[in-house]
């Protein structure tokens, strides 16, 4: 059995006291099959820069579906 890969998601938690609990939590869909971990970092970073807070974690999200034959 093998798996392959449908679609995957990040997940980019920020810190700030303006947010609620002090972090926010945003979900980006369909991120491309090859991205790097390295890619997916930098891109929460400039997100980051650009709202005026921390970049706390980094989740990739994968959805697969095994192949049963």
């Amino acid at each position: 059995m093998n798996f392959e890969l449908l679609e995957q998601s990040v997940q980019y938690t920020f810190a700030s006291e303006s947010y609620t609990n002090g972090k926010l939590t945003r979900t980006m869909k369909n991120v491309a099959k090859d991205a790097s971990a390295n890619t997916l970092a930098q891109v929460g970073q400039a997100l980051s820069s650009l709202q005026g807070d921390t970049l706390s974690d980094v989740i990739l999200i994968q959805k697969q579906n095994i192949k049963l034959v």
